[in-house]
């Protein structure tokens, strides 16, 4: 069941009734699907390991995977932690609520083993969205919620696409409307010395070194799962449209970075513009609707290698090589020099 905005989008009359009916499941052990500015999570009381395995379950993930938590406020956040180091403070200051996950070492017991995968850190973030936070604050804990959808399948930006991914298997998923970053959280540790960059999402890295000075990059950690990003359909990163000759192009969908070229089957362009913002915002809910419409095969070019543009082209990247590693692009790889515009 899909609740929270009206048909016009504004958000529905019974609002507090839909919270407190969220919030009852989430204590019940349900799980429920939930805005956020980044991507829609599927969440779960993050202290209760039956709802945690259950969680675990419908999506299909490995329990060697840890979960990060959503919290409604640092008080909360923090509450889980065993220390606080500065620069954790001074991040959260600047990025929350917003697109941040901090990775610290937990306090064990306040959160299950199986949340975490037996590891003593956890990730933890404030999401930037009124709904959601107005559930944390109903629920009164931390929410486990990793992104919406069945391991190995793309992240959901509506409710819409919650829905058609799990249906009936979860009892209620509260709409946000269109998810406004539209790209995951960045994730950093802050567990060792030095801080490391393990994802790139809605913080660009260049921020984050404003704040607590130079970042180091992870490349080699679950987050990072190229699985995560998987089509049914192949997906052909190319430099530039020139280089799909006419007849490929009548079966096949394009992703583009700016206007449409001619002669494809489908096209979506991800900004018209050039903003880097809007394209994080429309990447998912594109490569869904091309994903869905049975083309042979997807092409797409990578965009200006900076701020937001990182955390999209990582994605595209992962989506390219989980087509490869399955056999399904055609020959020559993928090419991976942007070839656009700059945007603002």
């Amino acid at each position: 069941m899909k609740a929270g905005r009206t048909g016009d989008g504004s958000l529905a009359p019974d609002i507090d009734s839909i919270l407190d009916r969220a919030a009852a499941l989430l204590h019940a052990g349900e799980l429920v699907g939930v805005p956020t500015e980044t991507v829609y999570g599927l969440a779960a009381d993050a202290t209760n390991p039956v709802a945690v395995a259950r969680l675990f379950e419908r999506k299909g993930r490995a329990s060697f995977q840890p979960i990060s938590v959503l919290c409604g406020s640092s008080e909360m956040a923090f509450g889980l932690l065993a220390n606080v180091p500065e620069s954790a403070a001074r991040l959260a200051a600047r990025f929350w609520p917003g697109p941040l996950t901090l990775i610290l070492r937990k306090r064990a017991e306040a959160l299950p083993d199986l949340l975490t995968a037996g590891l003593p850190f956890v990730g933890v973030r404030i999401p930037d969205h009124p709904l959601t936070l107005a559930l944390l604050e109903r629920f009164g804990g931390p929410l486990a919620a990793p992104s919406a959808n069945r391991s190995g399948h793309l992240s959901p930006t509506t409710a819409r696409a919650v829905e058609d991914e799990f249906g009936e298997e979860i009892a209620l998923v509260l709409d946000g409307g269109p998810c406004r970053v539209g790209v995951e959280s960045t994730v950093v540790s802050l567990v060792h010395r030095r801080p490391i960059l393990i994802r790139l999402g809605g913080i660009p890295q260049e921020l984050l070194e404003e704040e607590i000075g130079s970042v180091d990059r992870e490349t080699d950690s679950p987050c990072l799962s190229h699985r995560h990003y998987m089509l049914r359909t192949p997906l052909f990163l190319v430099r530039t449209p020139e280089a799909i000759l006419l007849p490929e192009r009548k079966e096949a969908g394009f992703l583009a970075w700016g206007p449409c070229p001619e002669g494809f089957s489908l096209c979506r362009s991800l900004s018209l513009t050039y903003r880097l913002d809007e394209a994080a915002g429309n990447l998912f809910r594109q490569l869904h609707e091309l994903d869905d419409c049975g083309l042979r095969r997807i092409y797409a070019v990578l965009l200006p290698d900076r701020g937001l543009g990182c955390a999209i082209n990582e994605r595209l990247r992962k989506a390219a090589d989980a087509s490869a590693s399955s056999g399904n692009l055609p020959e020559g790889g993928y090419a991976s020099s942007p070839a656009s515009p700059s945007s603002s």
